[in-house]
């Protein structure tokens, strides 16, 4: 059974990888017409669904590893990692909230333009609070 919950955590793990590119792809949405800025906003906004799903296999996965297998980790390594877990879900929500908006407004490309930045920002911090949670994940021992 260890090893099925360990795949589960693994490839849920890798989904949330995906989310590495972002900040890179959005500056690619400004040169697309409408109906292809559209279409690419709504591939996003499912990933963004789909993240949090794998968010939730990660940590439940990781929960039950850790509670079911004694791994003997230390309080500040599970808080810490919690949090970043956390801090993850929160971000991807807010890109989600951001590219619906986009996504309903009158003038698509209008808004993009103003919400670039801030996209652009929670992109960037996905990416590092990811970093930083395959570093926690990865150096356990550290925190012991």
């Amino acid at each position: 059974m260890y090893s099925f919950i360990l795949f589960v955590h693994v490839v849920s793990a890798m989904f949330l990888g995906c989310f590495l590119a972002f900040p890179l792809i959005i500056h690619t949405f400004i040169s697309r017409t409408s109906n292809e800025l559209i279409t690419s906003l709504k591939t996003v906004l499912a990933f963004t669904q789909a993240g949090h799903y794998a968010l939730v296999l990660v940590m439940v996965s990781g929960g039950w590893m850790v509670i079911g297998y004694a791994l003997y980790s230390s309080l500040f390594w599970a808080i810490g990692s919690i949090l970043t877990l956390i801090l993850i879900g929160g971000l991807i929500g807010m890109v989600h909230k951001n590219i619906k908006q986009i996504i309903f407004a009158e003038d698509s490309k209008k808004t993009l333009l103003e919400n670039k930045l801030k996209l652009t920002w929670y992109g960037w911090l996905i990416f590092f609070s990811i970093l930083i949670a395959v570093f926690l994940m990865t150096n356990r021992s550290l925190f012991s």
